[in-house]
């Protein structure tokens, strides 16, 4: 992995990145499996919003949500 690809997995939060971002790194060959993890613990609604367009809406994840499980 690049520092491109960890960015986010050193205790801070992060914003969602843009899906042609994501669709770029995908064809470039990065990785051939996108999971969406933190994204449904933050915002389990997520998958809805992606489907209707609404990504202006997605709560951006940060690690304080892993507070709120229990």
């Amino acid at each position: 992995m690049t520092g491109e690809h960890i960015d986010t997995l050193m205790g801070e939060g992060s914003n969602a990145a843009s899906l042609d971002h994501l669709l770029g790194l995908v064809e470039r060959g990065d990785f051939d499996l996108v999971a969406v993890g933190r994204g449904m613990l933050v915002d389990p609604d997520w998958a809805n919003k992606v489907r209707e367009g609404r990504i202006d809406q997605l709560r951006n994840w940060h690690p304080d949500v892993l507070n709120s499980l229990s």
